[in-house]
């Protein structure tokens, strides 16, 4: 072997191996990249909870002071037993409208997690009633958006 064959081989040697380096930073790049957006996306949601919880949480409150309003025209009515009833409802919407104003995504998302855990039935249930749900609005929407398309016509040709 003379000394051309002998760097050739040297650097065909090194090449691969380089190769791989440079594949292994790149991969390692990508991967970095995808923590940083999943953080990025974790943050966002994270806000968005606390953000949507707070309205959540005045709407609730709000709705709390009306059923007071209208547990106070029950009594005037006469009707206490409707009153009694609502005047509870009210507390529980007060304290939730409270816990949903006060507490952040951290703590929504561990008491959610909590609740999962010592009632998966109820989770499970919860999500059937709320797929059921979706699949109805989803059904009725689509008819509304295919009679729009077909241009306001309903079912025999009339309008």
């Amino acid at each position: 072997m003379n000394e051309f064959e002998g760097s050739r081989q040297e650097s065909a040697e090194a090449t691969p191996s380089s190769g791989v380096d440079q594949a292994k930073e790149q991969v390692q790049e990508v991967a970095q990249r995808a923590q940083d957006a999943a953080g990025n996306a974790q943050v966002k949601v994270r806000d968005q909870i606390d953000q949507r919880s707070t309205q959540v949480g005045e709407q609730v409150a709000a709705s709390a002071l009306a059923l007071r309003a209208g547990a106070d025209e029950l009594v005037r009515q006469g009707n206490q037993s409707a009153a009694d009833a609502a005047q509870r409802t009210a507390a529980q919407a007060e304290r939730l409208g409270s816990y949903l104003q006060d507490a952040d995504a951290n703590r929504i998302l561990s008491d959610a997690e909590d609740v999962a855990r010592r009632n998966p039935l109820a989770v499970v249930v919860g999500g059937v009633i709320i797929g059921a749900a979706a699949a109805r609005f989803l059904k009725a929407s689509s008819s509304r958006r295919y009679d729009a398309t077909r241009g306001g016509l309903t079912y025999g040709g009339a309008t």
